[in-house]
């Protein structure tokens, strides 16, 4: 199974900047409530992002972010009754990035949302831009001309030639399945993929395909995935590689400032 992703180009920081603040990054918007998962006070999901920074450092896996101020993070709190409230969301989401600057886990004390909060979700807009936090060894923290400089214009483009892009849906869907996966089975993720359905399929079955030809390979334990050895292929794998390629290239063309293409006409149905 081979999915090379195209990282090598993204936020490669000279060695002297190695200890630098690294990216600030956009979380793409949810278009619509995203549900958490929740083990006891711990509610979390996966969310997408990407870059708004390309001289910066690629932040390294777990790297903690807060949403910038005056971002709209909502959290859709549902009670045992069914009744839902809304709060703001922004100073109580934590985040850590995963897979580089492709995605990002958003993390939720259930505690802090009241005693009678059984399920939880969250929405946001095209207007969230999460920063790094401070570290004692950051070599070169963000000014605060470069946060208004991101958080503003460059998000706002960002909102533009990634958020509205048709693209943006499968990585959403591809992000959702990732996230069921983590609680429940294949079919769930499918069912929950959307319009990252058909990668989805896709990689089921190019996992199925090399798991069969590895049965005539005495001695085969691992494969190359283009982000390091993996031992056992699996859907979640696959689907990894798929979310972070996407994301890739989504953030490529942001820097490029290219527009995304026009979605397709839609064709009359016919009398």
């Amino acid at each position: 199974m081979r999915l090379p992703i195209a990282l090598a180009a993204l936020g490669v920081a000279a060695a002297s900047a190695a200890h630098a603040s690294p990216q600030i990054l956009a979380l793409l918007s949810t278009d619509g409530p995203v549900p958490l998962h929740c083990q006891g006070d711990v509610c979390t999901a996966e969310l997408s992002a990407f870059c708004l920074e390309k001289e910066r450092a690629t932040p390294e896996t777990g790297t903690v972010y807060r949403a910038a101020s005056k971002t709209a993070i909502v959290l859709l709190v549902t009670a045992a009754d069914g009744r839902v409230r809304e709060i703001d969301g922004s100073a109580l989401a934590q985040f850590a990035s995963v897979r580089d600057m492709t995605a990002v886990r958003v993390t939720i004390d259930k505690r802090a949302l009241g005693g009678d909060a059984e399920q939880v979700a969250i929405r946001t807009g095209t207007d969230v831009a999460l920063l790094p936090a401070p570290r004692t060894n950051d070599g070169r923290p963000h000014s605060a001309a470069e946060i208004a400089r991101a958080t503003g214009p460059l998000r706002a483009d960002g909102a533009l030639r990634v958020d509205a892009s048709p693209e943006a849906s499968v990585a959403r869907g591809l992000a959702r399945a990732l996230d069921t996966l983590r609680f429940e089975d294949e079919a769930a993720a499918l069912w929950h993929a959307g319009t990252a359905s058909g990668v989805v399929r896709a990689c089921a079955a190019e996992v199925a395909e090399v798991k069969a030809r590895r049965k005539n390979i005495i001695g085969v334990r691992g494969h190359w995935t283009g982000r390091g050895i993996v031992g056992e292929p699996s859907l979640k794998s696959c689907l990894e590689e798929a979310h972070a390629a996407l994301m890739t290239r989504l953030n490529q063309r942001y820097w490029k400032g290219e527009a995304p293409p026009a979605p397709a006409a839609k064709v009359a149905p016919r009398m």
